[in-house]
């Protein structure tokens, strides 16, 4: 018989640990505001993914050993997977898949032409808190990668490298392809504001797209187009 009570005392909290509600355990540890209606348990659930002016997107995830969550994320356009630690710090790695450029908020940099296309992602490792600038590395490729809008002109496929020097988040952007449109910059995050320096070419045989193209930036001596951004972060 207590051989009986001994066990029933090990499965009892167990079992609850095994079933504890995401909806009940997850806002406790504060979670992206973005973050709403979740489902599941903690060990395998659901939420969604808000987005101002976008579809929300399904979040799915499930423990898969030790310290480690699989995780997703989909909607129509855009599919996202990785694996997820958890800490003071929100800990990513192994971010793969597709992001529709579309919800990446880049209208603040370009008005009158939108850049469209979508992200291939290979991140290694993302490491993102609150007010601190994120820690990123890993690779970006935009395919399809096009300018729409006043302008609109193929730019081919772009390489976006992703790293983390001195204190700042660094993406340097190249052309992979020949394209009307050459591309090459970085953009630099520190701690409370951003900076762009993006540089344009456009092909020797298109003159009405190297008069178009420099109504976005500071037309220099050689035919390049520099776009120079700067702004502060809101985090």
């Amino acid at each position: 018989m207590r051989k009986w009570v001994v066990l029933a005392l090990i499965a009892v909290p167990l079992l609850i640990l095994l079933t504890l509600p995401a909806a009940l355990i997850i806002p406790r540890f504060d979670p992206p505001p973005a973050m709403s209606s979740y489902g599941g348990t903690i060990w395998s659930g659901n939420a969604r993914w808000l987005q101002a002016g976008q579809v929300p997107m399904r979040l799915t995830w499930r423990w898969s050993g030790g310290l480690t969550w699989r995780w997703e994320a989909m909607d129509a356009t855009s599919q996202l997977q990785g694996e997820w630690r958890p800490g003071d710090k929100t800990d990513l790695s192994n971010i793969t898949g597709r992001l529709d450029l579309d919800r990446v908020d880049l209208a603040h940099w370009l008005v009158a032409t939108r850049p469209a296309g979508y992200l291939d992602l290979a991140i290694d490792s993302a490491i993102l808190q609150t007010g601190e600038v994120p820690r990123v590395v890993g690779q970006v490729t935009w395919e399809q990668a096009r300018l729409e809008g006043s302008i609109q002109e193929s730019l081919g496929r772009i390489q976006i490298e992703l790293e983390h020097e001195n204190g700042q988040q660094l993406a340097r952007l190249r052309s992979l392809d020949p394209a009307p449109i050459q591309v090459r910059g970085e953009i630099v995050t520190d701690a409370d504001s951003y900076s762009t320096d993006i540089w344009l070419r456009a092909s020797n045989d298109r003159p009405d797209l190297g008069a178009q193209i420099g109504a976005l930036g500071e037309r220099q001596s050689d035919g390049q187009v520099r776009l120079r951004v700067r702004g502060a972060l809101g985090w």
